[in-house]
């Protein structure tokens, strides 16, 4: 069997002119389904010997569809900044769904959806419990771990952190006791449970950077119930002022007239840099922050069909 080093140096690869190393670990092993993370890392990294934060990034993709490659260019400008920087993996309940030939509506919408974050839950704790377990060999700093998530990976991540405040069983089977994320980055995103009609936070999450638009058809923006009660979707409109009055730092770019596209927003140089300067200051600074930022967008959004398209052929690209 490889271990972890071994494997380490036996997928390793590097872009040269970009300066990142990207290596590849199979961190669990689910329903047959071998699940992978790609590691980004600054090849020659000048603090060899510093621990370094950790960024892992969940792609989006209504729990059918993406690839953990999604999230490249994040990953690699967060490697830039010597983070050692996370792709990865995670179970798509909706396509297992529909590969059975279970066709989703009303009657099964609640439970179909709230299993599918569940699963992407469970795979996003065993992902942190791989760099947990290898902190000592990867260098890396296990009081700063941040997740990132676009849409459903966003959705995932910020329901993971809840379900971690609220000591759910997943959460302590597979995490250290006194263990939390540094912070939460959800790129149109909420917290989404069954069985629930509000949240109740039983202790403070970490720090939160939100970008969400007011006009999201997909992700709401803010509280939605439905199924009487069985499952509700929680967004930034709604959990933003339970953390200020937690006195949680926090950080909310909410987009006027903006709909979904703002999942694709870390696709963007500028708003990379921005998370990152964001970031470095939710994380640095001893004073509470809660700040919400509104900027209007202009100009029509382009159609969930256009982004699809656009995204595919991104894709296509990025694997060349």
């Amino acid at each position: 069997m490889l271990t972890a080093g071994c494997l380490f140096a036996a997928c390793q690869s590097q872009t040269e002119e970009k300066g990142i190393g990207k290596s590849s670990f199979q961190y669990a092993e689910k329903e047959g389904q071998q699940l992978t993370m790609d590691v980004y890392s600054e090849a020659g990294h000048r603090q060899a010997d510093a621990l370094r934060p950790v960024f892992i990034f969940s792609f989006g993709g209504g729990w059918e569809t993406g690839s953990r490659r999604d999230g490249r260019r994040i990953l690699e400008d967060f490697a830039r900044q010597g983070y050692i920087s996370i792709g990865i993996d995670y179970r798509l309940g909706i396509r297992q769904l529909k590969e059975q030939g279970i066709a989703i509506d009303s009657t099964n919408f609640a439970s179909s959806y709230s299993q599918a974050v569940m699963m992407g839950v469970e795979d996003l704790y065993d992902a942190t419990r791989f760099v947990i377990d290898h902190a000592d060999e990867w260098k890396a700093d296990t009081s700063r771990i941040i997740i990132c998530g676009s849409s459903a990976g966003a959705i995932n991540s910020l329901t993971a952190e809840y379900l971690l405040c609220n000591s759910h069983p997943l959460a302590t089977a597979k995490l250290p006791t006194d263990f939390n994320y540094a912070a939460v980055v959800p790129l149109a995103g909420g917290v989404w449970l069954a069985d629930t009609d509000t949240l109740c936070w039983q202790r403070k999450p970490c720090p939160i950077l939100a970008y969400h638009g007011t006009d999201d058809q997909l992700v709401p923006f803010g509280k939605v119930v439905l199924g009487d009660g069985i499952f509700g979707g929680f967004g930034p409109d709604y959990y933003m002022p339970q953390l200020k009055q937690m006195e949680v730092s926090c950080l909310l770019h909410q987009y006027h007239r903006a709909d979904h596209l703002i999942a694709g927003c870390g696709d963007h140089e500028l708003t990379r840099a921005e998370i990152q300067r964001e970031l470095q200051h939710l994380l640095d600074t001893a004073q509470h922050v809660a700040v919400t930022i509104s900027e209007e967008f202009y100009g029509p959004a382009p159609c969930l069909a256009d982004l699809l398209e656009m995204a595919g052929r991104q894709a296509a690209a990025d694997n060349e």
